[in-house]
């Protein structure tokens, strides 16, 4: 036994079982915990009660979120400055209330920074995934992780299991890609990242919540055990093998067992078979969700959910307080209990927080987020995951332009924001318009469509156009709550109705993805005008584009870039940057054409729509642009592969690629396979390696992959990961091309 557990076995010896339940329930919520007066802060009574009651607290969320629904803005939530004086008090007042001094844990929100006054916002998950670039986000993280820290708060929540399968999920901003094999390479970067800053990581939904029924926010999950293992779990195995310290269950059901209830997912799948030891935190509500959901009473929902494996209950509003007399009358053992207290008290001993539950109160937290860092990495994310998706030679563009720039994205920075967003304050980010005003000799904008449909502005847009060289329109959707009058489901913060428009984000999902508003009519009527247009769309899903692409010269998709987003979109547009992502999600043709993700199960390797299933009679094509696809100013040429066995079922891919142009530039090359002849359908194409390479103008490298066990395995017919004996067909070259193509055989063989 580690020297962690003697120690919290013998903490736990000395709590009363009220006490180790106060370690479980998180009844207060750490936004509603505190009101501000000025530089003075006080706890209000539900904070001060609960610790008094049950003389411990285990953990709080969120006592520096900012957002509508929170309400917590300049002025009355807790700015940067304040960030470690509020920690302090509040860590000193559980520790001088409670019987046992056990320090409390404090959870913050960081899915793209850290949702706080005075955070930097970096571009959403959907655009980190188009970077294909897990090294840059991982530094991302790593920044993030450090100002945790400085801010004496403790755990970061982020999103990074969940698997963008459905377009019409308000959530897809939140998801890294629809590919298991990225995804995974993301959470694994997530991970480290944090962590080397001393900082404990929460891994966001557990499970499969990215297949949920039609697209709809905790809906059913229907999938079966194949896919779950291949297609979500591939996250959670790399994150847990990373040093994962949370895993947040989701609220939706797994063939008919919520998540919350599904001793199946947590204890035999997440900890037997992959072998997590750290804590299961509930979803915000989550608990008392699941059994309101199942019509169990208090004491049953509570037990279902510690018996399935939910150590800790967040935004529990009482739910596992009701441990303590389900305990008392014998509905479960006080072992139970005691598992999951272990598990929370271990995870405080390793942070240090036992020998110093205080931070020192300086200005490091305040020089850290003023000294540029994280607005340079914010810059070069947001640069490297704009996907160029169509250029007529129109790109790059001179700044001594003429442009009308079009579109209600260009003039608020919140358009470029996404969903988990602070409040800002004036001089957090520059807009698209005041960046191309400072950029281009002359530009005029109007907003011209809106997302509501009205046609007012149709005319100012069309005489700004027919002045311009070029045509410079905004399009897309939005997350920007803080632009808008919202109702929030008062238990989960999701948005259940809005004065304005929000078609994105938690809670705003939507039946067809087409592109709101008269967006794509006013496209109709500057296309008549015959001058160059640009599109950029600026969305937190994939959109159905195909006449915005037929119409268009050249198309961008940006997704939400965050806060440096728009210096980054200029510099691509004028040349000074060369793009470089690749979408990490695939576009359908049609809204009518879903699902539209690339690696089906299917029958052949490749057809001609890149989608490896039949279509259908009225729709020809599934995608519009495949997964992995992007341009770049340079001329990428793949030339050659070799794949040389260098032992049972491990094979070296050399892929030779030159850059035929004088434009230096980033290409990200990769690697797929498909098998035949395995005791299951395999899929027609899955991602098994990528590197993002720098090529000098004229420049040719030869960039070599591994492929092995983890790369060939396959979730089997004998329900297990295993090698088979069959064909590997490996693919490489540029998307959707795949020129470069080779066949091994692998050998039957267990890990």
């Amino acid at each position: 036994m580690g020297k962690e557990k003697i120690f919290a076995s013998e903490l736990l010896k000395k709590m009363t079982l009220k006490e180790k339940v106060a370690q479980l329930s998180q009844t207060v919520s750490g936004y509603n915990c505190y009101e501000r007066d000025g530089e003075n802060f006080n706890f209000n009574n539900s904070f001060k009660n609960f610790i008094n009651e049950y003389g411990a607290m285990g953990a709080i969320s969120n006592i520096l979120r900012s957002c509508p629904w929170t309400k917590k803005g300049w002025g009355i939530g807790i700015e940067p400055h304040q960030r470690v004086k509020v920690a302090n008090m509040l860590q000193k007042y559980v520790l001088e209330n409670s019987h046992i001094q056990i320090p409390v844990l404090i959870e913050v929100e960081a899915n793209h920074g850290v949702q706080a006054l005075g955070s930097e916002m970096f571009p959403t998950n959907i655009g980190m995934g188009c970077m294909f670039n897990p090294e840059l986000y991982k530094k991302v993280m790593k920044s993030v992780g450090k100002e945790i820290r400085l801010s004496a708060n403790h755990i970061a929540f982020v999103t990074m299991f969940d698997i963008a399968r459905d377009p019409r999920w308000g959530r897809c901003e939140e998801f890294f890609s629809e590919d298991p094999y990225l995804v995974s390479q993301y959470a694994k970067s997530a991970v480290e990242g944090i962590k080397e800053e001393n900082v404990l990581v929460c891994c966001k939904h557990y499970c499969a919540t990215g297949d949920c029924f039609g697209g709809i926010n905790t809906a059913e999950v229907n999938v079966g055990n194949r896919e779950l293992h291949e297609i979500h779990l591939a996250a959670v195995e790399k994150a847990v093998k990373a040093g994962a310290d949370v895993i947040m269950a989701a609220y939706n059901a797994v063939d008919g067992i919520p998540c919350h209830a599904n001793k199946h997912l947590i204890r035999n799948i997440l900890r037997d078979e992959i072998g997590f030891s750290g804590i299961v935190l509930s979803d915000g509500f989550g608990v008392r969700r699941m059994f309101e959901y199942m019509g169990y009473d208090d004491l049953k929902g509570s037990c279902t959910a510690l018996e399935a494996g939910i150590d800790l209950s967040l935004a529990d509003n009482g739910a596992y307080l009701n441990l303590i007399k389900a305990c008392e009358s014998g509905y479960i053992k006080e072992e139970l209990i005691d598992e999951a207290v272990m598990r929370i008290l271990i995870k405080k001993f390793e942070l240090g927080l036992f020998d110093n539950p205080y931070l020192e109160e300086n200005n490091e937290l305040v020089a850290y987020l003023d000294n540029g860092i994280q607005k340079k990495l914010s810059y070069e994310s947001a640069s490297e995951s704009v996907v160029m998706l169509k250029n007529n030679d129109i790109l790059p563009l001179s700044k001594d332009k003429k442009v009308a720039l079009i579109g209600a994205h260009a003039d608020n920075l919140y358009y470029q924001l996404g969903d988990y967003t602070s409040i800002r304050k004036d001089g957090e980010g520059k807009t698209i318009k005041e960046i191309f005003e400072n950029t281009f000799s002359s530009v005029e904008f109007t907003n011209g469509w809106s997302f509501e449909g009205n046609n007012d502005d149709f005319e100012n847009a069309i005489s700004i156009a027919k002045k311009s060289d070029v045509i410079f329109v905004t399009l897309g959707g939005s997350s920007a709550r803080a632009l808008i009058d919202t109702q929030y489901d008062t238990k989960t913060g999701a948005a259940v109705s809005t004065k304005g428009f929000l078609d994105c984000g938690e809670g705003r999902d939507v039946a067809k993805i087409l592109l709101p508003g008269n967006q794509v009519e006013l496209m109709e009527r500057l296309s008549k005008l015959n001058k160059p247009i640009i599109a950029l769309l600026i969305q937190g899903r994939p959109y159905e584009i195909t006449r915005v692409c037929e119409i268009s010269d050249a198309v961008l998709t940006a997704w939400y870039p965050g806060q440096q987003g728009a210096e980054a979109i200029c510099d691509i547009i004028t040349g000074k940057t060369n793009p470089s992502g690749k979408l990490s999600v695939s576009i359908p043709y049609s809204h009518a054409c879903l699902p539209a993700y690339y690696n089906k199960i299917g029958e052949d390797g490749i057809n001609d729509d890149e989608f490896c299933s039949n279509t259908y009679a009225d729709y020809k094509r599934r995608t519009l642009y495949p997964f992995g696809y992007g341009l770049s100013y340079s001329k990428f040429i793949y030339e050659k592969m070799n794949v040389k066995k260098i032992r049972k079922n491990e094979f070296l891919v050399d892929v030779t690629v030159k850059n035929n142009s004088s434009i230096p530039g980033k290409e990200t090359i990769q690697i797929y396979i498909h098998g035949r002849g395995n005791s299951v359908r395999r899929r027609c194409r899955e991602l098994k390696a990528f590197r993002k390479v720098f090529f000098n103008s004229y420049e040719e490298k030869t960039v070599t992959f591994n492929l092995g066990y983890d790369e060939l395995k396959i979730y089997s017919a004998n329900n297990k990961y295993e090698v088979e004996e069959a064909e590997v067909e490996i693919l490489s070259g540029s998307v959707p091309d795949f020129n470069l193509k080779a066949v091994v055989k692998t050998e039957k063989s267990n890990e």
